[in-house]
């Protein structure tokens, strides 16, 4: 019968570096879990924003705004869609979680102003509106974005905080409508559907 090849035994020593190479890559996939599971909770947490920002007239706002059914944290608005770019403003939650242990004052990282894809994104707002709210007053949404190349919030500041801070109101003002439409402001026709019956009984069509 032929000879049995004896396979080589691994020494006590490789098997310690084995090990040991083992237990350190155990540790830095829990430390790398931790690393990512802190600012994950902070984050999944709206309420975490009024930690160091301020914000507690911002959140209550959003609170009692319909955008609390529409969105239910404020990154859904105020971070770009993407993956990458909600994980940056995780991490980047490090910042606010080191100033409210000191007590500094910081400026929101990764987070910005909704623009037009965030109003859109969930199919949350339509660009194909043609008239307001209460159906009265004339208004292309999507010509005002398109052709005039406005934001939503620059008719709309208000849209989940009205009047707080200096975000504005929820719905513009006459003279901001004024501001590109002053030459067609005493034509009634131009922006309203409803024909309007004034106090004194005049009617405007």
């Amino acid at each position: 019968m032929p000879d049995t090849v004896e396979q080589p035994q691994e020494t006590s020593g490789a098997k310690t570096r084995k090990f040991k190479r083992g237990y350190f890559l155990a540790i830095g996939a829990a430390l790398l879990l931790v690393f990512l599971a802190i600012p994950y909770a902070y984050t999944s947490n709206p309420k975490s924003c009024t930690l160091c920002h301020s914000m507690d007239d911002y959140y209550e706002s959003w609170k009692k705004s319909t955008h609390v059914t529409a969105a239910n944290n404020c990154f859904e608005c105020h971070v770009k869609e993407g993956a990458a770019s909600l994980w940056i403003y995780r991490i980047s939650f490090y910042r606010e979680i080191y100033a409210s242990i000191v007590g500094a004052n910081l400026k929101p990282a990764g987070a910005s102003v909704p623009g037009v894809d965030s109003c859109q994104r969930q199919g949350c707002h339509s660009l194909n509106r043609v008239s307001s709210a209460s159906g009265d007053l004339k208004i292309d949404h999507r010509g005002h974005v398109t052709k005039a190349n406005l934001s939503c919030t620059q008719c709309h500041p208000g849209a989940a905080h009205p009047n707080v801070g200096k975000t504005g109101a929820l719905i513009p003002a006459r003279k901001m409508c004024k501001g590109c439409h002053a030459t067609r402001m005493n034509d009634c026709s131009f922006c309203h559907i409803k024909k309007h019956v004034e106090t004194k009984g005049f009617v405007h069509d």
